[in-house]
């Protein structure tokens, strides 16, 4: 197969296998949020991890751990919401998702409020509101900060500030109103409705109360929300404001409409706000529905707080037990890679006593070659009668001789030598002069230099203890050699080792047998 080819088809798995991915990552979620959210909170938060190992940007990961925070949140395990937020706080931050960061500082507000830390709350509070100024599309930034001031609004309520927090939600309808293609407009406009009227409640301004209640039920009734347990809200407090002019009449009527849609929505959060609403209408004037009102709430408190007992303790002892299973996997992992640490270490230490060896192996075979060759006479072979002479005998024998002589004076120690400066030294032609080394020595003018130059610091190694310990660029002139690199190289080419190890070897064997 050509290479075009399979860098194609390497190209086309690693794209399929990215959309399988990517449509893996938004069927999963989508299930998770839309299904085992409300029926398999278990399964949801394992599957919370799944969308995090699978989420090819920072993006998804971010709305995985939101939605990990949302489950958690949900059945109260709410310091590990927490952690999950600020994980997804860091990786938004990293590609200045300012969405994502904007959902995460709010969401972050409200678990502090609800779990009464109020300062830390305000904080992420204003985080939020500041990060959602940074939002680029008109819609999206107006939306957050309509729900931004629901949030301010519920501090607000928190300090019984209540003219604040009820201008804060009018801010906050201003914002929706602005952000025209928001599909949840009106739903959102009439939960500030909601939350004004009980402001003016409190502060016992009827009129208006009503007048929002009324107002925020004809908006929930335009949204695409009406069925939600939100209207049950707004008739309870509309119940509310009819009893607190005394009104019992349209109080009972309206304490019915928000009692029916409370049992048939089983919105928990919605009974206890009806159930407690009834106890004080009847309080003074039934105590037998009073009584009966008291027993359901405390019921439903009690089973709620069973029922999140029991499912956070479940999640807990999940996460657990992944936690645990990551632990004996991190430890299995951490023994692998020791191990194969070991094995590495233990084959670089067989590799270089092995090379030291074939090192050691290589100067002996060296050392003893020297000295053969130094006892070695030069032995002049007749010419045969069919061979072409390019000298004459006579002519050739007087060089060898010459030559042999003038290696006696280490003439090869100097720098600048050359062909021509030997031939002119020796008073004979300089082709003559490398025919002969090359016929009689087996290889090149410069090579039989750095041959006889390398053979002379050997020698000075092996026979003078004081050069043991000279730097090799200090041996590399005493040498002739130009420089440390050249030498070290050179010296390598003809010992087969460096003269690092060379040196090394001579140190460790110092009864080697010395050449005379």
């Amino acid at each position: 197969m050509h290479l075009k080819s399979i860098t194609l088809l390497i190209t086309f798995i690693i794209s399929q296998q990215f959309a399988y991915s990517q449509k893996s990552f938004e069927k999963i979620y989508l299930e998770t949020y839309q299904v085992l959210l409300g029926t398999n909170p278990k399964k949801a938060l394992s599957n919370t991890d799944l969308l995090y190992k699978i989420a090819e940007n920072n993006a998804d990961r971010v709305k995985s751990r939101m939605l990990k925070a949302q489950i958690l949140y949900q059945y109260g395990v709410h310091k590990e919401a927490i952690f999950a937020l600020k994980q997804a706080d860091s990786l938004a931050s990293l590609d200045k998702d300012y969405v994502a960061q904007s959902k995460v500082y709010g969401f972050l507000a409200s678990l502090y409020r609800e779990n009464e830390i109020y300062n830390l709350g305000k904080i992420y509070l204003q985080k939020a509101i500041e990060v959602s100024k940074k939002i680029e599309n008109k819609n999206e930034r107006y939306r957050f900060q309509g729900n931004l001031s629901q949030e301010m609004a519920y501090y607000d309520m928190y300090d019984s500030n209540y003219q604040k927090g009820i201008s804060n939600l009018k801010k906050g309808i201003q914002y929706f109103e602005k952000a025209t293609s928001t599909t949840d407009k009106n739903y959102q406009i009439a939960i500030n409705d909601e939350l004004i009227a009980q402001n003016y409640l409190s502060l016992k301004k009827a009129d208006s109360a009503l007048f929002h209640y009324e107002r925020g039920l004809k908006e929930l009734k335009a949204s695409l929300l009406y069925d939600s347990p939100l209207q049950g809200f707004f008739y309870n407090g509309i119940a509310n404001v009819y009893a607190s002019i005394n009104n019992r009449k349209l109080a009972t009527l309206n304490y019915k409409k928000a009692e029916q849609i409370a049992e048939s929505s089983d919105y928990s959060a919605l009974k206890q706000e009806v159930y407690s609403s009834l106890m004080d209408f009847y309080k003074k004037t039934d105590t037998k529905k009073y009584v009966f009102y008291n027993e359901k709430n405390l019921k439903l408190i009690q089973a709620e707080k069973d029922n999140r007992k029991e499912m956070s303790d479940d999640l807990i002892q999940s996460m657990e037990k992944k936690h645990l299973k990551s632990e004996s996997q991190y430890q299995r992992n951490k023994f692998v890679i020791i191990g194969i640490c070991i094995f590495f270490i233990l084959v670089t230490i067989a590799f270089y006593f092995y090379k030291r060896k074939q090192d050691h192996k290589k100067i002996r075979v060296f050392i003893k070659n020297s000295k053969r060759s130094s006892i070695t006479e030069i032995k002049i072979q007749p010419k045969k009668d069919l061979e072409k002479e390019y000298i004459s005998e006579a002519t050739e024998n007087n060089i060898l001789i010459k030559i042999k002589e003038i290696e006696k004076s280490h003439f090869y120690l100097n720098k600048n030598l050359s062909l021509n400066s030997v031939a002119a030294e020796l008073n004979i032609n300089h082709r003559y002069l490398s025919y002969v080394i090359n016929k009689h020595k087996s290889k090149d003018f410069a090579s039989y230099i750095n041959e006889l130059r390398i053979n002379y610091i050997v020698d000075r190694l092996k026979n003078d203890a004081s050069y043991l310990k000279y730097k090799i660029s200090f041996l590399a002139e005493e040498a002739g050699f130009a420089s440390h690199s050249r030498f070290t190289i050179t010296f390598k080419k003809i010992t087969g080792v460096s003269p690092v190890t060379f040196i090394n070897y001579l140190q460790n064997h110092p009864n080697e047998e010395k050449l005379s």
